[in-house]
């Protein structure tokens, strides 16, 4: 190649990688790496790459207000990253990305054995958080692919903890065994500077709530929200979490107040949330005995969202209680359709939990939840 072809090969690099730093932010770039033989076990490497992939997009598929990191094998790159590999310039094209103001995530896992045994080696870096490294080693019994997918969600709980944490909060809606999810965020919050507002402790703490909320410790679960409203005024997901917890707790009035300041005064942009809002709020109503503003509230909030089945359901409750059957039904039914669409995010007590507009009663579960994602592989 002469010098004249390298130049312009080098120029047209260098033009790529400014398009691929912009199409590539907020990603992860992911290698997988297996020794030639594993024995007694029979695997190829893109089986292995694909299992480890996997458990990161069910990660990143959480329903959640915060973004998401999205998910690049290192297979996948950009042309112009391509190219400047061919030319060897690899360390030009990262000192140029960061020049521009954009870092790509990279996490690898690294196969290998050690006396006989299976060990993974999970690094990487963080943009934000630095460069980690973890020999992880498989636990009694447990199977290669398990591991692998292990050694995953390790990686990912370094690369983006909350997201990591709210999908095990997820995750565990079931068993309610939740150690992993508070250990993580614990984790998480011993690294983040000790600042009096902060939009990621307040986050954090929020999870805690719903957390308690399970554990129906409806005390603890409103402490935390209200300690994530302090820590982020503007966190509308803490506030709508603490007027649940208020009308959980029998306190209609400071539930009203609370979702009436929200709405006027800071009214989220996203629908799902400002919907959930007029929901709780209603839901207040109800509690006050005042079924008419309820049903005004339900309206809107429906209106707003049309797929919400909280809405619907709710509403379906109050046209019960003023005596209007045959509309009570209709809603109910609309609230069963749209649970087949019904999504909301994971960080939102009402996802879980029903809107308790009745004294004294337990915390009870929703029966709307997000549907499941079918992936086949």
């Amino acid at each position: 190649m002469d010098l004249t072809t390298i130049a312009a090969a080098l120029l047209l690099a260098l033009g790529l990688l400014g398009t691929d730093a912009v199409i590539n932010a907020n990603s992860v770039v992911v290698d997988v790496t297996a020794p030639p033989k594993l024995d007694n076990i029979v695997i190829d490497q893109a089986t292995l790459e694909q299992e480890f992939e996997d458990e990161l997009y069910a990660i990143a598929k959480v329903s959640s207000v915060v973004e998401p990191p999205e998910i690049h094998a290192s297979r996948d790159q950009g042309l112009g990253t391509a190219l400047a590999k061919s030319l060897k310039l690899e360390d030009v094209a990262v000192a140029l990305q960061g020049e521009l103001g954009y870092t790509t995530d990279k996490l690898r896992l690294a196969l290998y054995t050690e006396d006989g045994a299976i060990r993974g080696l999970v690094s990487g870096n963080n943009g934000h958080l630095g460069s980690f490294r973890q020999v992880l080693v498989p636990q009694k019994d447990e199977k290669l692919l398990a591991f692998v997918h292990r050694c995953s969600l390790w990686g990912a709980s370094q690369l983006a903890p909350y997201v990591t944490a709210l999908y095990l909060l997820q995750k565990h809606a079931a068993d309610k065994d939740f150690s992993d999810v508070v250990a993580l965020v614990e984790q998480a919050e011993s690294k983040l500077p000790a600042m009096l507002i902060s939009f990621d402790r307040s986050a954090f703490d929020n999870l805690l709530g719903i957390v308690a909320l399970f554990k129906n410790d409806e005390k603890a679960a409103y402490a935390d929200f209200t300690q994530a409203v302090a820590e982020y005024p503007s966190n509308s997901v803490a506030v709508l979490n603490a007027g649940f917890a208020e009308v959980q707790q029998d306190d209609y009035r400071a539930a009203a107040e609370r979702m009436q300041h929200l709405v006027s005064d800071a009214p989220p942009a996203n629908k799902v949330l400002l919907a959930t809002a007029y929901v709780t709020w209603a839901a207040a109503e109800m509690g006050l005995k005042d079924i008419e503003r309820a049903d005004q509230l339900l309206a809107k909030a429906t209106q707003i969202n049309p797929d919400s089945s909280t809405a619907w359901d709710l509403w379906s409750e109050a046209k019960a209680l003023k005596g209007d059957k045959a509309a009570a039904v209709d809603l109910r039914n609309k609230a069963l359709m749209s649970a087949l669409t019904f999504e909301n995010y994971g960080e939102v007590a009402a996802l879980y939990f029903h809107l308790s507009w009745k004294n004294n009663e337990p915390v009870m579960r929703s029966e709307f939840t997000n549907p499941k994602i079918v992936t086949f592989h």
